[in-house]
């Protein structure tokens, strides 16, 4: 493991947990039905890895020496992260996030008195509907707030309205894909095609490229230093997403309901791979039923083993690393320690577990 890459990390993430913690004690209303919610916004802005704001520092800091002025935008960031997966919960259906319970899952418990299960799933829905949109527009507040003397402002709101906007159209995609594949039938080819421009906009723009292209944007890069780390960045987040969908079966220390990919139906590299394979009819019976038994899951894994699938996932994540590698070593603006940080930050993201 690089030690350079985790030291800068382990030190950033410390700095940041506090900014947030900061933030998190200072946001209030004066409402109280309100300052229930943001208990619960806050209980979910908090724990995180932090990679995507720590990952705003590091665009920075690759051309600069200190990062401290990239802290408002990192905590911007992360806030809008904390809100975008307020509704990725509701859309999921997911009553777990980061270990603690999500926000439409808390106020199921507290209208739990009304005796109409629709309207309980009405009502909770819609208030962590609103606390999403609360934390994203607070996210464009800080930014705006804390960077209104700044040359670039313009710039930085047009990239993280960018990120924003590829982020919302990939999880249209995400949420429509699988009721396609399932109902209407899509050919393979095509089928590759939608799940590779799910993991680009989805994944590569709101995890890794934005995140980088943000701190740079705010240091005043260039379009070439931009376009540089846009393409280092995008093999890395495709590679990140296969690893996470291989993760969310194969790992259950990934803070969700275990399985929930599976009940999901959700379109990955390794489905689509399967989907060639002999093994593909006995895979559909399973895979997007609800039926969540340990068997039926061990059996799904064993089936993505068997067919290969598994292993095909898992080379192309390798290869798309190797691949962001080979174009970090030809971009030559950035310096010698600098590119080792990125190194690391590829090791550390390839050896994670969870």
């Amino acid at each position: 493991m690089n030690s350079l890459f985790l030291e800068f990390y382990n030190k950033e993430k410390k700095k940041l947990e506090e900014k947030i913690k900061e933030f998190n004690n200072n946001l209030k209303e004066d409402n109280q039905i309100i300052n229930n919610n943001l208990d619960s916004f806050k209980k979910l802005n908090s724990n995180g890895k932090l990679i995507r704001g720590i990952l705003i520092e590091l665009g920075y800091y690759l051309l600069s020496n200190d990062t401290k002025y990239a802290m408002d935008l990192a905590l911007a960031y992360e806030v809008f992260q904390t809100s975008i997966l307020v509704h990725d919960d509701i859309i999921d259906q997911d009553d777990i996030r980061r270990d603690v319970k999500t926000i439409h899952s808390v106020n199921k418990d507290n209208y739990k008195i009304i005796n109409d299960k629709n309207i309980i799933n009405h009502l909770s829905n819609s208030i962590a509907l609103c606390m999403g949109d609360y934390g994203l527009f607070t996210a464009n507040k800080i930014i705006t707030e804390s960077y209104i003397n700044d040359d670039n402002l313009g710039k930085i709101l047009t990239c993280y309205n960018d990120i924003v906007l590829k982020t919302i159209k990939g999880e249209i995609l995400d949420v429509v894909l699988p009721y396609d594949s399932k109902y209407k039938g899509i050919e393979i080819d095509t089928l590759k095609d939608s799940i590779m421009n799910i993991y680009k906009l989805k994944t590569a723009y709101y995890t890794i490229i934005g995140p980088l292209i943000l701190g740079l944007t705010l240091k005043g890069a260039t379009t070439k230093q931009k376009e540089d780390i846009e393409l280092f960045g995008e093999k890395v987040g495709i590679a990140f997403q296969i690893q996470d969908d291989i993760l969310g079966i194969f790992n259950d220390n990934i803070g969700k309901i275990t399985g929930s990919d599976i009940k999901e139906y959700k379109q990955t590299l390794m489905y689509y791979y399967i989907q060639t394979t002999k093994y593909k009819d006995e895979f559909n019976k399973i895979y997007g039923t609800d039926d969540l038994s340990d068997e039926n899951i061990t059996r799904i894994k064993e089936l993505l083993i068997k067919s290969k699938s598994y292993e095909y996932a898992h080379n192309t994540m390798n290869n798309l690393y190797d691949e962001s590698l080979d174009l970090l070593n030809n971009i030559s603006w950035i310096d010698t320690n600098k590119k080792e940080l990125l190194r690391g930050f590829v090791e550390f993201l390839r050896n994670r577990n969870k």
